[in-house]
């Protein structure tokens, strides 16, 4: 089946935390849906998994192209990854979790040993004071851009790989929204994961930025210096990963799940009133246009009753001067 006809589409970097009702809600604003599926179908405490992958088939295939535009959308903590699955079928939870293990489809579900690219090297530098992992990157040289700071040897391969993906942009104002903020990185590579944070030496806002190929920080280092809405956008890198959330209690999850469903009600609600004055609108347009035809169905109905009349007593006058002659 060809992409542009294909009913379904996989969305992936979901919270953990997420579940089918909330995702049936946000993509069922855009057009019926036929079926959805969200794996792993049990949410369990006890076994965590860093994300969840959906799968939803829409009545129409033109609303495939729709929720692509869902793309990169923050949904709890996470920006959306919604592409169109050209076969048109759901897949089983098992095949789609053994792809997603095997990197087929965007990682995630399943822990696995993080890598950087080849040329990306680490080493390990070791002086009187300290020992300390060094990240060589020759792409940076090559685009005059700062090396990769030092890190503590303390940092497992999963947490360096993740630091050398993530840049921080400082002075982050509260002006600029999570939206905004991965509106303008994304013009360096897919965002995967925001988090604010404060620096250790003051009490200014910030803001990591983590991506999800290391390529990207090439390009995100050069939109250093840039304007974005009235601010001067500082990019660095990143000393440090965004702390992931943890495995919640069933309690803490059950608040967050309330809360954001909160949120998803306060917008249907918005949803609402913005159409509910077109709809009044149609419907007195409507109702005038009833009205409209009653009455001149009326004022034809009176005018064939006049005309009848009329006839009728034209009639009984020439009856009766008929009469008088004879």
């Amino acid at each position: 089946m060809a992409v542009g006809s294909t009913k379904v589409v996989q969305v992936t970097n979901i919270a953990p935390q997420a579940t089918k009702d909330q995702m049936q809600i946000l993509f069922g604003y855009l057009g019926k849906i036929e079926d959805i599926r969200l794996y792993p179908t049990i949410r369990d405490v006890s076994c965590p998994v860093q994300s969840r992958i959906c799968y939803i088939k829409f009545v129409d295939s033109t609303t495939v192209g729709i929720a692509q535009h869902m793309t990169n959308t923050v949904f709890i903590d996470r920006a959306l990854i919604v592409i169109p699955i050209s076969s048109g079928e759901i897949p089983d939870e098992y095949y789609a979790l053994e792809m997603t293990k095997n990197g087929t489809i965007v990682p995630g579900l399943t822990p696995t040993d993080p890598k950087l690219p080849p040329h990306v090297i680490n080493t390990i530098h070791r002086t009187e004071q300290e020992e300390v992992i060094i990240t060589s990157d020759p792409h940076l040289h090559v685009n005059g851009l700062p090396p990769y700071p030092p890190l503590p040897s303390s940092y497992d391969t999963a947490k360096i790989e993740e630091t050398r993906r993530t840049v921080l942009m400082l002075n982050y104002q509260p002006l600029l929204t999570n939206d905004d903020i991965i509106d303008f990185f994304n013009s360096a590579g897919e965002v995967k994961y925001l988090r604010a944070c404060k620096g250790d030496s003051d009490d200014n806002q910030h803001m990591l930025i983590e991506f999800s190929d290391q390529a990207s920080i090439v390009n995100a280092l050069k939109l250093n210096g840039q304007e974005y809405k009235g601010q001067i956008i500082i990019v660095e890198h990143a000393t440090q990963p965004i702390t992931k959330p943890q495995a919640k209690s069933n309690e803490a999850a059950q608040k967050e799940i309330e809360e954001a469903m909160s949120r998803f009600k306060e917008a249907q609600n918005m949803i609402n009133a913005s159409i509910e004055p077109v709809i009044g609108m149609l419907t007195k347009d409507k109702r005038s246009l009833r009205r409209s035809r009653s009455r001149s169905r009326s004022r034809r109905k009176r005018s064939r009753s006049r005309s009848r009349r009329r006839s009728r007593s034209r009639r009984r006058r020439s009856s009766s001067r008929s009469r008088r002659s004879r």
